[in-house]
C-alpha cells in the first residue's frame, strides 16, 4: 500500500512524456503542407472500489456489512494515438501546380523508385492532402519529393498536349502554365483556345476506416500491412481548388498551452515522487533499525 501513490505518480509522468511527444510532433509540423494532427487518450490501468463499513456498529453481523461509496483510480497510461482528419485551411499561393483540397480525400501518390511495368503493389503507394506539386524536365506531375501523382486510371499524370507521346517533343509543350487548368472534380485541361484539350484526371481516394490508418510523416499516409482500411475512389466527394494549398490543422495556441500544461502536470508529479520515495526509504530505514 505504501507505494501505491509511488507507482501512481510514477505512471502519471510516464504518459504525460507521451502527450509531450504527441506535441512537440504537431508544433513540429504546424508549416507542413497537408499535416494532419494527432491526438492521444488516456486510460486508467485500474480502478479500485472503496467501502466502509455500516453505522452504527453493533454485535449484529449484519452491521459489519460494507457500503460502496466511490472509485479509486490506480494511475493511468496512454491508450492510443489518433489521427485528426479535420480540414485545415486553404491558402492561395498562385501556382498553377498547387492544388489544395477542400473536403474528403487524399492524392494518391506512388514512391518515384517504383516504375511503369510492375504489378499494383499498394506498399509502393502513399497517401496526402500536401498538392505542392512540380514539373520534372519530362513534364511528369510530381511531388516536391519527386514522386508521381496518380490520375483516376492509376497511372502517371504527365502535362503536355498529347501525354501519351512519351518522346521529348518541343511542339508537344502547352504553351505556359497560364493555360493550365484544373477543375473542382480534378480534371487537367489546357485552356489556349489554339489547343484545347482534356488531359488526365487527377485521382482523389478516400477510406471507410481511418482510425486504421498509418502516418508516415510530413502529411504522407498509408494502409498497414494486413490492414484493410477500406480504399476507394472519391473524385465527386472533394473539390479541388488550383492554386492554393491545405495548411496544417495544428493549432499552434493550442498546442503551446497543452505543452505548458504537461510541463507543470510533469514538475507536480515529479515532487510526488520525490515524496513517495523519501517516505519508503524511511519505513525502510525505520525498518532496518528496529530489526
Amino acid at each position: 500500500m505504501i507505494t501505491r501513490g509511488l507507482e501512481a505518480a510514477t505512471k502519471g509522468m510516464m504518459s504525460l512524456l507521451k502527450q509531450e511527444d504527441v506535441n512537440s510532433n504537431n508544433l513540429a509540423n504546424v508549416n507542413t503542407v497537408g499535416f494532419k494532427k494527432t491526438n492521444i487518450t488516456f486510460k486508467d490501468l485500474m480502478q479500485a472500489d472503496v467501502e466502509v463499513k455500516k453505522v452504527p456498529f453493533t454485535n449484529n453481523p449484519k452491521d459489519t456489512d460494507f457500503i460502496r461509496v466511490g472509485s479509486l483510480s490506480l494511475g493511468n497510461a496512454a491508450d492510443r494515438t489518433y489521427i485528426d482528419f479535420s480540414q485545415g485551411g486553404l491558402i492561395p499561393t498562385g501556382n498553377k501546380l498547387d492544388v489544395g483540397i477542400q473536403g474528403d480525400g487524399f492524392f494518391k501518390i506512388r514512391h518515384q523508385q517504383v516504375p511503369d511495368n510492375v504489378p499494383y503493389n499498394e506498399e509502393d503507394y502513399y497517401y496526402t492532402r500536401a498538392g505542392n506539386f512540380q514539373l520534372t524536365d519530362d513534364f511528369y506531375l510530381v511531388t516536391k519529393d519527386g514522386d508521381w501523382v496518380m490520375d483516376t486510371q492509376n497511372r502517371r499524370i504527365r502535362i503536355t498536349l498529347d501525354p501519351e507521346e512519351e518522346e521529348f517533343n518541343p511542339n508537344n509543350r502547352i504553351d505556359s502554365l497560364k493555360d493550365l487548368n484544373i477543375g473542382e472534380n480534378g480534371v487537367i485541361q489546357v485552356t489556349n483556345p489554339d489547343t484545347p484539350r482534356t488531359l488526365q484526371q487527377i485521382q482523389i481516394v478516400d477510406f471507410r476506416n481511418k482510425t486504421l490508418v498509418s502516418a508516415q510523416g510530413e502529411g504522407k499516409f498509408v494502409q498497414p500491412e494486413g490492414v484493410d482500411i477500406g480504399i476507394y475512389q472519391n473524385n465527386g466527394g472533394a473539390r479541388l481548388q488550383q492554386g492554393m494549398l491545405e495548411s496544417s490543422n495544428t493549432n499552434t495556441i493550442y498546442e503551446m498551452v497543452n505543452t505548458i500544461t504537461v510541463t507543470r502536470a510533469y514538475e507536480a508529479m515529479a515532487k510526488i515522487v520525490k515524496t513517495q520515495g523519501d517516505t519508503v526509504s524511511q519505513a525502510i530505514n525505520l525498518g532496518v533499525i528496529k530489526g
